[in-house]
């Protein structure tokens, strides 16, 4: 079997997610970089241009079957903890749907300078402000969605009470919870401090498979 191939995007909370996902099931893998703006490659080699995409094998495995997939192939350790598929499924839904708007929100205006070149920077600053208007008044609003961040985290960190995964051991659930999070990495910043389990938490979650 030659090494999976995951399409990716360091800015894409699912393309995270997918990462840790293939890191915790002990997956080796290849990364291939997918520019924000450039999808052509991505769509010669796997028919699609959405990411992440698995290719395994030959399959083609579009993001939102790779949960299942990897639990198909590879059964142990599971991403369902103690049988809890629905609750982990709906709980990585939440994080991707609700917790990652609230995040992107705030990281937004300070993603471009770590795209790799101008012209990717200048596609994805147009496409976000056709999206969610004006550039400068989404700076000027940063503090405004710090703030509207800050209250799911909470809802976080009071999952954390107790015990180090979200359902007990960890899963699905914390994949999609900490990409959902990512975005705050990508630009260089940190969880608030207010948060020590939950920084703890996305710690054990970036050491799997190191």
């Amino acid at each position: 079997m030659t090494a999976p191939i995951l399409f990716t995007m360091p800015i894409s909370h699912y393309c995270v997610s997918a990462d840790r996902m293939l890191a915790f099931k002990g997956v080796p893998f290849e990364s291939i970089h997918v520019p924000y703006h450039d999808r052509r490659e991505l769509l010669k080699a796997t028919g699609t241009d959405y990411v992440p995409t698995l290719v395994w094998d030959g399959d083609v495995v579009m993001w939102h079957d790779i949960p299942d997939f990897l639990e198909a192939r590879r059964p142990e350790p599971t991403l369902y903890p103690y049988g809890n598929r629905g609750l982990a499924a709906t709980i990585e839904h939440w994080g991707h749907q609700v917790l990652e708007e609230r995040v992107w929100r705030y990281v937004v205006t300070k993603v471009p300078p770590v795209l790799r070149d101008e012209h990717e920077r200048w596609v994805f600053e147009e496409m976000q402000t056709r999206a969610r208007g004006p550039w400068h008044v989404l700076e000027m609003r940063r503090e405004e969605f710090r703030e509207d961040m800050v209250k799911p985290l909470g809802m976080v960190e009071a999952m954390l009470d107790g015990r180090e995964w979200v359902l007990g051991a960890p899963g699905l659930a914390d994949f999609g919870v900490y990409g959902s999070l990512s975005p705050l990495f990508t630009i260089g910043e940190t969880i608030p401090a207010e948060f020590p389990r939950l920084r703890a938490w996305a710690d054990r979650i970036r050491r799997l498979g190191t």
